[in-house]
């Protein structure tokens, strides 16, 4: 929907052009009128508008004045003006920008300058393509990329080598790689630019000292972490690349604290593994990390070389499923139930054998699932209708559960309930919408049926009723409006003891000329043409 306004000191004109306009249901548009320049300023600084249709010569300020306002208020704003043979050079010489549409022209041209001042817009808003703004999208892409990978909202098996490539990425991600993780110091005592700049600078030390001997990529995945993977510019034994990783990261670690007096911690894996089996050890890497000194440099152990291999997967996955619980939120508000699921079996399988109901990991995983899903119940104001259905201190009160399988499953079924009654609060919701928007339609279809009336009746944006009304009726307002006119004045019109003008009245026309045009732009036939072929059957 485009707001367009009308400028003109002649009413007929004036008119013409917003009905005009308003029969047009493919444009979509939204319309207002002024009848001059001073008018045309005020409705400028009260809204946005997107097209402006005006005349030159008008009194008090011409409509090239006001382009200069227009220009300033709302740049991207399109202009068409109206001009005569004897104002068109003139005005072609100032204004060589705007579009113009000759007083004598036909109504067609109106509506063709509208249509492309539209197209004009929707191709504007299509980000330019140029190198260095190439580099900054690309840029950003792969680090939002890496970072809901190893946050876990990027399945590994959907990942391809063209995909990698397009981001940037100077990874083979078929092979293993070596890793590396580093956590530093918060940066909270500086100003923000400060801040943008030391993580600036911090990526150049980290080009500088590791991609100089090794492709990859490096990312912030917050503020506390860097994530490093590398595959080697030339493979040679994994001791000696083990061994070049460990100096260069003492030389990181000494440059962040000679530039920024920074500690950072490093954790570099001991062998190339798959990306998959990366993303898996994450979690415990960033929990090994925490235990670390500020200034520590630790190679990873082989999993293969530990000791207790049952007791380290154990503690591996528990690392997982605690780490993963920060998607919940994200799984909750998106109504993702299926991964709210599967992350609550994983707990099931991984505390099946959990005899005591004191564990403590066990009440920390589940608390926190417990808290995250009443915070969304309060969130969206489902809470007291949840807890009509379910026994509520059971969320609280893990000894109220035979077992803690027992407990996650009753997690699950409350995950369920909830989704469920999300998902029919937010149907009836919109359907209440639609409704009170219809019946208002209905019940003023003569007077003020605008689309701001109509968000302001709902209190919702006039583009997200423009969408939800679409998405539900299957037509556009102005297509539902004009519809439910015609459907009336066919009715009416049967009627021979009502006037044409008087059809017109009742149905919000301002003139029986301008329901005249409308209904034959909608039926091919004029009013009285239709009349007269009805009283015929």
């Amino acid at each position: 929907m485009y707001n367009l306004l009308i400028v003109d000191d002649e009413k007929i004109i004036r008119d013409g052009i917003y009905e005009l306009l308003s029969m047009e249901d493919s444009l979509e548009l939204n319309l207002f009128s002024a009848s001059s320049a001073i008018e045309a300023e005020q409705v400028l600084e009260e809204r946005k508008i997107d097209i402006v249709l005006t005349d030159i010569r008008m009194p008090r300020m011409s409509g090239i004045e006001l382009f200069d306002v227009i220009q300033e208020r709302w740049p991207h704003c399109r202009v068409i003006f109206l001009t005569g043979y004897s104002e068109f050079d003139y005005v072609y010489k100032v204004q060589k920008h705007a579009r113009y549409i000759l007083k004598a022209e036909e109504d067609e041209k109106i509506i063709t300058a509208v249509a492309e001042a539209i197209e004009e817009i929707e191709n504007d808003l299509l980000v330019q393509e140029g190198t260095t703004l190439l580099v900054q999208r690309q840029e950003l892409e792969r680090n939002r990329f890496l970072y809901d990978l190893f946050s876990g909202f990027i399945d590994i098996s959907t990942i391809t080598g063209t995909l990698i490539s397009s981001l940037g990425i100077d990874l083979e991600i078929s092979r293993e790689m070596y890793y590396a993780v580093m956590r530093h110091e918060t940066i909270v005592s500086e100003s923000y630019d400060e801040q943008i700049r030391i993580l600036g600078d911090m990526q150049l030390l980290l080009d500088k000292y590791f991609f100089d001997f090794m492709d990859g990529a490096a990312f912030h995945y917050t503020r506390n972490y860097i994530v490093l993977l590398l595959q080697p510019k030339k493979w040679e034994s994994v001791e000696k690349n083990i061994l070049t990783m460990k100096g260069k990261s003492e030389l990181f670690q000494r440059a962040c604290f000679k530039n920024f007096g920074m500690a950072v911690s490093v954790l570099i894996g001991s062998r190339p593994l798959p990306v998959g089996e990366i993303l898996e050890d994450f979690p415990s890497v960033k929990a090994r990390l925490l235990l670390a000194g500020d200034e520590a440099l630790l190679v990873r152990l082989d999993p293969e070389e530990q000791e207790n291999r049952n007791e380290q997967t154990d503690s591996q996955q528990r690392n997982i499923i605690s780490s993963r619980l920060e998607l919940l939120d994200y799984y909750f508000e998106n109504s993702n139930r299926e991964h709210v699921a599967a992350l609550l079996n994983e707990a099931i399988d991984l505390f099946d054998g959990t005899a005591s109901m004191d564990d403590l990991f066990a009440v920390e995983i589940y608390s926190d699932v417990s808290l995250r899903l009443v915070r969304f119940m309060n969130q969206f104001q489902l809470s007291e209708e949840v807890f009509k259905r379910i026994e509520a201190r059971k969320l609280y009160r893990v000894g109220m559960h035979g077992s803690w399988p027992e407990a996650f499953r009753y997690l699950i079924d409350v995950s369920e309930l909830v989704f469920e009654m999300k998902q029919a609060g937010q149907v009836r919701s919109n359907d209440d919408v639609i409704d009170r928007v219809k019946a208002y339609i209905h019940e003023n279809l003569s007077g003020d049926t605008s689309l701001d009336a109509l968000s302001d009746l709902v209190e919702l944006s006039p583009e997200y009723l423009l969408r939800l009304f679409k998405k539900s009726e299957g037509v556009t307002i102005l297509q539902y409006i004009n519809d439910l006119k015609i459907i009336k004045a066919k009715r009416l019109i049967t009627d021979r003891e009502k006037q044409v003008k008087e059809i017109a009245f009742e149905l919000g026309f301002s003139s029986s000329g301008y329901f005249g045009r409308f209904f034959k732009s909608k039926t091919g036939l004029s009013p009285q043409v239709y009349r007269d072929q009805m009283e015929s059957r």
